[in-house]
């Protein structure tokens, strides 16, 4: 994961999606260092005998994903080449930013903010930050990332946030890939 808003989110969606499996939930601090470390942390990962590993971080200005997945190493790349069903690594890209997943739960976000009114759009990737510092203002509160991550991912639904997000419907079929390889099953 990039960064500790990212590790608290995905820490309890993970463990509460798929309570049946363990998630060794990283925070890199910063997208860069994701990157540079993408090796270490395959290598790692592989020697402890995970059945998978998963990488997530935002697409921020990056007019594409192939431009995204051209920022790693060779080995990284190679290994997000090959079929799904054959992969050990999987890389998930939130369009614009991770927020954009967080808002496409409208369910999710009214529990954070029973007070404001929120029109989700059919798409929320146009969304990221801004938004949800508009939300906290309209609440009367201030924006805090990892404060954040933490309220709504108890609330947060991957199934009702992928109807509005394009990218979280990709990158959670990764995550089930990664899931189902554990279990020696693939999702629908």
């Amino acid at each position: 994961m990039e960064g500790p808003s990212d590790l608290r989110f995905w820490r309890k969606v993970l463990h509460r999606t798929f309570p049946q499996h363990r998630f060794d939930v990283r925070n890199m601090s910063n997208r860069p260092r994701l990157i540079r470390e993408s090796v270490r942390l395959l290598e790692t990962f592989r020697d402890a005998h995970y059945p998978a590993g998963v990488i997530v971080l935002d697409q921020d200005k990056n007019p594409c994903s192939t431009d995204l997945s051209d920022l790693f190493d060779e080995t990284v790349r190679a290994e997000l080449r090959r079929p799904i069903d054959e992969r050990y690594l999987f890389l998930c890209i939130a369009k614009r930013k991770i927020e954009s997943w967080y808002l496409a739960d409208s369910e999710a976000v009214q529990s954070v903010f029973p007070s404001v009114q929120y029109d989700m759009p059919n798409d929320t990737s146009i969304w990221g930050k801004r938004k949800l510092g508009e939300l906290c203002r309209a609440a009367g509160l201030t924006y805090n990332e990892i404060s954040f991550a933490e309220q709504i991912a108890p609330h947060f639904s991957a199934n009702r946030a992928m109807k509005f997000s394009e990218s979280l419907t990709i990158g959670w079929a990764r995550v089930e890939a990664a899931v189902g390889r554990a279990q020696g099953i693939t999702y629908e």
